[in-house]
């Protein structure tokens, strides 16, 4: 192939893979319509998902389209022409886990609109502008066989599998375990980074093993489907075969075992208690026989494993004691933790549902969850100031109340389903409980050199 055509084709390629949305023009019966839509892009073929309107009936009469993807600079984008093909509607087209992929919003739009049907488009002919570097021409290109068997070739799009395997693990939520294990290393009078490192290693691997583990789990009961966002989405995207996801949770979950058992040798038995009953929670939230999430018993076994029990066993390992004021001082962040993990349930109470399981948030319905949400954030910053107060905190800890806003904001979402906010409530308490707990670990490293 012509080097300059393979060129334009590579740009083209990377323009496709780094926009989630493009404007899609239709026309029939003298009528032109044009609109926003998501779309993901595979072999050349673009896939978009169109509610029953204007461009929908347009591509009925007539198939012949026309698109634009760019992203409000007009540096490097595409023009182009196609012929657009009804595939059928999303819950039934596996095509829809191309355009999730790229653009996970796709999911709410799909799940709010009744009737919205899967679309592929075959370029015949693209546009494509690159000014990024120098002023030259606009590309035009004709999408032949060829081009279409070079995008399914050279330019396939091939996920890195090291990518694959770490969004499995979900790591956007590893501060639940970060925030409980620095609070209990650095609430002890005695510090080892060795000792740290190696603690907070073990506990990393623990959670990333009951993430993948819980996702394997919820999959094969049906409660992950394509309409649920808290999952990593590895399994209903297909991106990994269920076999090879449940054997990289178990690897993970036995990795973080071994390095239990490396500490309970070196620092005591007591290790080994906090970490097996820890363990035990965490791979019995979905793992049968006990299956907790389903039986309203999550949150409990949550704040226990990710609040209590982590930074009591993190303080053990750094001092060889028992601190059970730790299991007091854990609250904070074990309260923020169970309002992630409730963000998810209290929105997909539906999904839920439909599997046949019903979660804490499904038994407290939707007022009830939302008052429940109130206590978990607002117990937080109540229980920081009765530590301060009682001398069990530094006075800095109130730094935490400089997240406030961000927990006011994340109430009145929880009090708003209808809201588009509310669906990534998870999302947003996550980054609370982050802030919130950045703000709490440097008020105890400026309580340990700053007097007030």
């Amino acid at each position: 192939m012509d080097p300059t055509l393979m060129e334009t084709l590579r740009i083209a390629k990377k323009i496709f893979q780094t926009h989630k949305t493009l404007t899609l023009v239709t026309s029939a019966d003298g009528r032109v319509w044009a609109g926003k839509v998501y779309y993901g892009e595979e072999d050349g073929y673009i896939y978009v998902a169109l509610e029953q309107g204007r461009n929908y009936r347009n591509i009925l009469a007539n198939p012949r389209v026309f698109f634009v993807i760019e992203h409000g600079v007009p540096d490097r984008f595409i023009q182009g022409e196609g012929i657009a093909e009804r595939l059928g509607p999303i819950e039934e087209r596996p095509e829809r886990h191309i355009i999730f992929r790229n653009a996970l919003e796709l999911v709410v739009f799909a799940k709010s609109f009744p009737g919205v049907e899967v679309f592929r488009i075959r370029p015949t002919r693209l546009y494509v502008s690159d000014f990024t570097g120098v002023w030259k021409p606009r590309a035009e290109v004709e999408v032949t066989d060829e081009v279409l068997r070079v995008f399914q070739t050279e330019l396939k799009t091939r996920v890195p599998a090291w990518k694959v395997y770490w969004k499995a693990t979900r790591p956007f939520a590893f501060t639940v375990t970060v925030m409980p294990v620095l609070l209990g290393a650095l609430m002890a009078p005695r510090f080892s980074w060795a000792w740290f490192l190696l603690t907070f290693l073990g506990a990393l691997l623990l959670h990333a093993g009951v993430n993948v583990i819980s996702d394997a789990f919820d999959y094969r009961r049906g409660v992950d489907t394509w309409r649920v966002l808290g999952s990593s989405r590895v399994l209903v995207d297909g991106l990994m075969v269920p076999g090879a996801h449940l054997r990289w949770g178990l690897l993970l979950f036995g990795l973080g075992c071994l390095t239990g058992l490396v500490l309970t040798y070196f620092r005591g038995w007591p290790v080994l208690a906090f970490g097996l009953v820890g363990a035990v929670l965490g791979f019995f939230y979905t793992a049968p026989p006990l299956g907790l999430k389903y039986w309203g018993l999550g949150d409990l076994a949550v704040f226990l494993a990710f609040g209590p029990l982590m930074a009591m066993g993190t303080y053990y390992v750094q001092t060889q004691e028992i601190s059970w004021r730790l299991a007091w001082l854990a609250v904070p962040i074990g309260l923020l933790t169970i309002a992630i993990l409730h963000g998810n349930n209290f929105r997909d109470v539906g999904e839920d549902a439909r599997a046949g399981y019903r979660t804490l948030a499904g038994l407290l319905g939707p007022r009830g969850s939302s008052l429940y949400y109130l206590g978990l954030v607002g117990g937080a910053y109540a229980a920081t100031v009765v530590f301060v107060v009682l001398g069990w905190l530094p006075i800095w800890t109130l730094l935490v109340f400089g997240t406030v806003p961000y927990a006011w904001r994340n109430i009145r979402v929880a009090f708003q389903p209808a809201r588009v906010a509310f669906t990534f409530l998870d999302l947003l308490t996550a980054q609370l409980h982050m802030l919130f707990g950045l703000a709490l670990i440097g008020g105890l490293l400026l309580g340990r050199w700053v007097r007030p």
